[in-house]
């Protein structure tokens, strides 16, 4: 332990000394605690990736984790992402009824079908409606798999969509409506004439 021990010729000296160690010390735990945070969220977003056949180059791959981390640090919802070249289909841990299909968001596609599958949680599907998944299902990914499109490209759009349409319901209770804002009232104003003819107005409180 001589590497932590303190020597000092007075006892300022020595209190500004063990100050010094504590700082260091606490320092490292902190850099070593943020080091380790980081780490875990990479590896959370990594296992709500699944692409086995490394199709997504690396920016496109780093965009799908930020969405990923996004939507659970802000919204506490867990997200999975699927590119395959088979039918997409969610993993079976998100059965219908099951905890996890209630807080988890799904979007897989499969460019060599041409299929995809969209699955909000029942929470996230009321607030954006009923329509807002089928219409990526049916309109969104069916044109940029086509021929000549960019599939990749589809897939990064429509998680921008998602994460945009969140944001915007997140925020609408803070918007000022001409309904809620604080109409301004007018005094009421009363006329009487004196004996001179001249007219004068009296503000009634």
């Amino acid at each position: 332990m001589a590497i932590l021990s303190v020597r000092s010729s007075s006892a300022i000296e020595h209190l500004a000394r063990v100050l010094g160690v504590l700082l260091v010390l606490v320092l490292t735990v902190w850099a070593f605690w943020a080091n380790s945070k980081r780490h875990t969220e990479r590896l959370n977003a990594q296992f709500g990736i699944a692409d086995a056949d490394k199709r997504l180059s690396e920016a496109e791959y780093a965009q799908v984790q930020a969405f990923i981390t996004d939507l659970r640090q802000r919204y506490g919802i867990e997200a999975r992402v699927q590119v395959t070249r088979e039918a997409p289909a969610p993993p079976a841990s998100m059965a219908s009824g099951s905890a996890e299909r209630a807080k988890t968001l799904f979007v897989g596609i499969s460019p060599e079908t041409g299929k995809a599958l969209v699955l909000l949680p029942p929470l996230v599907e009321r607030a954006l409606g009923p329509e807002f998944a089928p219409r990526l299902v049916n309109e969104h990914f069916p044109f940029h798999m086509a021929p000549g499109k960019s599939w990749q490209k589809g897939l990064l759009l429509a998680l921008d969509l998602i994460q945009l349409r969140l944001a915007a319901l997140a925020a609408e209770p803070e918007a000022a409506t001409p309904e809620t804002a604080t109409p301004k009232t007018s005094t009421p104003v009363q006329t009487s004439t004196n004996q001179a003819g001249n007219t004068k107005e009296t503000h009634v409180k």
